[in-house]
């Protein structure tokens, strides 16, 4: 029970200090910290993790990856690639089409922080609508977050078919009406917050469909490279990076000018400050203690898989943590003989709310963090498409048990 009544004060806290307007970054470093204490850690033992966490391969991948993202969005705004590709595909599309398919389209890649990506792009063509900070948060992280129950491609896939032992098309088949109830929830309830100004005629000739298309060549550079020549996303950059150069001709003076540093090392600590909390809750036996406490309260199946899977993916706020830590421990539920379909939707659907609610989540922070937006806001428009979805998924539970 311990464990269980540390991981809720944790969240607690977090929530009270992001409510004090304290630095996001900050807020979860604090909040690892404490959850680190109260399970036992020293002082040596919380800096021996910030070191694990500084020195382990896959942060140090992921800052180089933002780090790449970072220089490539600036060189893409100071090089005017940004406004013409707003400007080519205003002319062509209602910003009620073009806006959420910057994110749409970039969400494809499976990109740790590829929300700093579809920022800028969402950033530039607001311009030509009514929307708010809080709004365009919530735009940008929605839309690029649609592929991950279905795509194959994302690195939870692979991984969660390995411990469950099925394939990725079985898992897609369980998941899909995830990604179909969030396309209608952004349709319901996000497009209509895309208010339109000024003119909206819209042009129907090749020549601007041709604008559009080369104002979008460093982007298709990068998605071609990743996911048909099978580069690694920061040669992938790198190359978009270049090429941006090299056509506009952007001198390095201005490429460096272009760079926010301020921005770029808050970016960089609240990176940390997630993966730092991540390694502190992986770490420990939190969860294996919250898995021995729902069990011995005889506490319903269909919640021990919801809670579980939620409480790992809010607590980390990634998706391979949520679902590699909870799907072994849930394994006897999920799969007593042959995998119970029901059973594995209810725990995906529980670390999937559980990712996307929670402000350690990286592209939810960055997008916070990109726009200026306010949590509260951001909050008050994300809940209502998590609630839809969460109802969609219940109802379709209820299909399941009824086709069974």
């Amino acid at each position: 029970m311990i464990d269980l009544i540390i991981l809720l004060s944790v969240i607690l806290v977090l929530g009270l200090l992001i409510a004090l307007k304290l630095n996001l970054g900050l807020s979860i470093f604090l909040s690892a910290v404490l959850l680190g204490i109260l399970e036992g850690s020293n002082i040596l033992a919380l800096l021996k993790n910030v070191w694990g966490t500084v020195s382990a391969m896959d942060t140090l991948e992921v800052l180089i990856i933002v780090i790449f993202i970072t220089v490539f969005a600036d060189i893409l705004s100071v090089s005017g690639f940004l406004e013409e590709i707003v400007s080519s595909f205003s002319k062509i599309f209602s910003p009620k089409i073009f806006i959420p398919a910057f994110a749409f389209i970039i969400g494809a890649l499976p990109m740790p922080g590829g929300a700093l990506v579809s920022a800028p792009l969402v950033e530039e063509g607001a311009k030509t609508s009514d929307i708010s900070s809080n709004e365009k948060t919530v735009i940008n992280y929605w839309f690029r977050h649609i592929w991950e129950p279905v795509s194959p491609i994302y690195s939870e896939m692979p991984m969660n078919a390995a411990i469950l032992g099925v394939s990725i098309p079985f898992l897609i088949d369980i998941q899909w009406p995830v990604s179909v109830a969030m396309i209608i929830s952004g349709i319901v309830f996000l497009l209509p917050l895309i208010r339109i100004n000024g003119d909206s005629k819209r042009e129907n000739n090749f020549k601007f469909y041709l604008e559009a298309f080369k104002s979008i060549i460093p982007i298709i550079i990068v998605i071609l490279l990743i996911l048909v020549f099978k580069f690694s996303i920061i040669l992938s950059i790198a190359v978009g990076i270049i090429y941006v150069i090299v056509v506009k001709k952007v001198s390095f003076k201005k490429a460096v000018k272009s760079i926010n540093l301020r921005s770029f090392f808050n970016i960089m600590f609240l990176m940390f400050s997630i993966f730092y909390l991540k390694y502190i809750v992986i770490g420990s036996n939190a969860i294996a203690g919250v898995y021995k406490v729902l069990g011995t309260y005889n506490i319903p199946d269909f919640l021990i898989l919801f809670l579980l899977p939620f409480i790992v993916g809010f607590m980390t706020g990634v998706s391979n943590a949520a679902f590699g830590v909870s799907y072994p421990l849930l394994l006897p539920i999920i799969k007593p003989a042959n995998i119970v379909s029901s059973n594995l939707f209810i725990a995906y659907l529980g670390g999937w709310l559980g990712v996307m609610l929670t402000p350690t989540h990286l592209c939810l922070s960055l997008s916070v963090e990109y726009f200026s937006a306010k949590f509260k806001g951001t909050y008050k428009i994300l809940v209502k498409n998590l609630a839809f979805v969460f109802l969609i998924s219940v109802i379709w539970l209820f299909v399941l048990k009824f086709l069974k």
